[in-house]
């Protein structure tokens, strides 16, 4: 199954699908859905972007689908409205990406009325995605645990997508020296490698945990 990242291919966003999520959280604005939907879509299609791009909200969205069909998981919807905002907002020069996505996500909630509880979970997974130690809460633990694991599954694609993921990320720092870009990268590559586990849930340790492993060596020894 760790095929997924290799079989998503598609560059656009479904209109369709975010139309439905929508409408599990009660909106139903149609001309709303759609603008923010546009809004959406421009983020991912900025120019600086070669990995975080539609490309990689559609894998995510691909790996829930899957995730959902091995395992129950709760809070299905709030984590896939994190993952269409987890990137919305991208600069590498910057360090607070994800705090100014979940702002997005949190003005287009809170504009619609959303339940205060469900707009903070989405709030809290999407912060989750920078990987940082105190980002996880106990109430939303398991929750956390998934969007974590489905954001960084491209570690444990199939090695041509992880090549091409590798190479997007370059493409992204192309701004720095060669020299900067690969020592930043061998230590984030490595601290990955250096978990006791790269994923948090029994189903992706299974799957794709190894795979990740071998992508990260590969990738550490041709810097």
């Amino acid at each position: 199954m760790w095929e997924i990242g290799a079989n998503v291919t598609k560059h656009s966003l479904s209109l369709t699908r975010w139309q439905r999520l929508c409408q599990q959280f009660g909106i139903d604005d149609r001309c709303a859905i759609k603008q923010e939907f546009q809004r959406i879509a421009r983020a991912y299609s900025e120019t600086h972007r070669a990995y975080h791009t539609a490309q990689h909200i559609n894998e995510c969205l691909s790996w829930l689908d899957w995730s959902a069909q091995k395992a129950a998981i709760a809070h299905c919807a709030s984590l896939e409205m994190a993952l269409w905002y987890h990137d919305r907002v991208y600069q590498p020069q910057l360090n607070d990406n994800e705090q100014r996505s979940a702002e997005q996500a949190v003005t287009f909630l809170n504009t619609h009325n959303v339940h205060s509880a469900q707009v903070e979970q989405v709030e809290m997974l999407i912060l989750a995605t920078g990987h940082w130690a105190d980002s996880k809460s106990d109430r939303v633990a398991e929750s956390v645990n998934w969007m974590v694991d489905i954001d960084l599954a491209i570690l444990g694609a199939v090695p041509q997508r992880f090549l091409q993921y590798n190479s997007q990320i370059h493409q992204e720092y192309g701004w720095l020296p060669d020299a900067v870009y690969q020592a930043r990268r061998e230590q984030v590559l490595s601290a990955f490698l250096a978990r006791p586990t790269i994923y948090q849930t029994g189903l992706f340790q299974a799957q794709i945990e190894i795979q990740a492993r071998e992508n990260l060596l590969a990738a550490i020894g041709a810097l």
